[in-house]
């Protein structure tokens, strides 16, 4: 059940952390928040608001875009039930501890993942032949992050994590 707490009205850009945050660690309880949930709670507080916490979810897909990648909930990213965790390269190749999508895959595809972050409904459009937009769009739900202190992989051989502590 979620609590209050875990709503955020999202007034900065939620990749951006300041440099004196302290470093807690990542836990995943009975209150950690389902792909599912974190969709439905996102949309239901779209366009003004997010829903902040610590998401636990299968990585299905892993994609590259212009510099940034995903890691998605579901195998069809466009799926209207995908969790989809965005990071810029640097952070990527931190935590893939490679570079390019086949690290990426190799380190998370088939993983349970933690990440700590706000939730937001994000408009993705699409563009023609020409490379202009379309009036076509659909909406996806991202987590953004922008240090890899905010996504961790429980430990090998830990089959359930929800009282799991991760350092950072």
């Amino acid at each position: 059940m979620m609590t209050v707490t875990a709503l955020l009205l999202m007034m900065v850009d939620p990749a951006v952390v300041s440099p004196t945050e302290p470093q807690r660690p990542i836990q995943c309880t009975d209150t950690c928040i389902s792909p599912t949930e974190a969709v439905t709670y996102a949309s239901y507080l779209a366009p003004k608001a997010g829903i902040a916490g610590t998401f636990r979810m299968e990585v299905k897909a892993v994609g590259e875009q212009k510099g940034i990648y995903y890691l998605n909930s579901e195998t069809d990213y466009r799926d209207r039930n995908c969790l989809t965790i965005a990071m810029p390269t640097r952070v990527m190749t931190e935590l893939a501890r490679g570079e390019g999508l086949a690290a990426a895959e190799k380190r998370f595809k088939g993983r349970t993942i933690l990440v700590r972050g706000v939730a937001e409904r994000v408009k993705i459009g699409f563009f023609g032949d020409d490379g202009k937009p379309t009036d076509k769009y659909y909406y996806q739900v991202q987590v953004r992050i922008g240090r890899a202190g905010q996504l961790r992989l429980p430990r090998d051989g830990v089959v359930d994590d929800r009282g799991l502590t991760l350092a950072p």
